[in-house]
């Protein structure tokens, strides 16, 4: 059964009830909902599957991949250009090939066949639309923070109206991953708000609950199961 869990500021408050986020959870003084992408607005389960079954020469690389991203968690660089330097040349290093030839690999090969299989295989859940709609009828601010790039063209392939957001940006285009609490600060200056007027919502509390918890931020955690 799919469940939902909210956390604010790490303090449950709901502990179980069927997954159907509505405007219901914002709060009074909420002008920001920052959202996370993979897992929080559709099923990704199957994801990882899915991309080595769709590059099944490739699958050691994809592996790779998800390591040097997870060594590289809750790290701040500065910038998009620092931090995708980092990642290709570490990314380089595992494979014992070039930095240009992981730079081509991933913008050529790995993030056009994620798009690919949301297209193909994912749908978002079904709270999803209705909640924006919401927001934008309430006058709150919706920002799209992944930790992936290529947001807009996932949100896309997702079926989803990607007008329905105010700001659509990846971590590593700000300078980093989650949870650093920097993503938070860059949200807040960019939006001209408060931390204590956003609301993170996210599927991981190891990455999206820490980045809001670092931040003074509330959070609502999504859980499927």
């Amino acid at each position: 059964m799919a469940i939902m869990r909210f956390f604010f500021c790490g303090t449950v408050f709901v502990e179980r009830m069927p997954m159907n986020i509505s405007s219901s959870i914002l709060r009074p003084e909420t002008k920001v909902v920052i959202l996370d992408l993979d897992g929080t607005l559709y099923d990704k389960r199957w994801l990882p599957f899915y991309m080595v079954l769709g590059d099944l020469i490739e699958s050691p690389l994809l592996a790779k991949e998800r390591r040097v991203r997870k060594a590289m968690r809750g790290k701040w660089y500065g910038s998009s250009e620092a931090f995708y330097d980092a990642f290709y040349a570490a990314m380089a290093r595992h494979r014992l090939c070039t930095v240009s030839f992981m730079r081509w690999w991933y913008t050529t090969t790995y993030m056009p066949l994620m798009v690919r299989v949301l297209q193909r295989r994912c749908r978002p859940y079904p709270w999803v639309t209705p909640f924006l709609q919401q927001c934008r009828q309430l006058g709150v601010q919706v920002v799209l923070l992944s930790d992936y790039g290529s947001a807009k063209e996932k949100l896309e392939a997702l079926g989803l109206d990607t007008k329905l957001f105010d700001w659509i940006i990846s971590a590593p285009e700000l300078g980093g991953l989650k949870p650093a609490r920097q993503l938070i600060d860059a949200v807040t200056g960019r939006m001209q708000v408060l931390p204590s007027q956003c609301i993170v919502i996210g599927d991981r509390d190891d990455t999206d609950g820490a980045m809001a918890r670092a931040a003074g931020v509330a959070f609502v955690l999504v859980q499927s199961a």
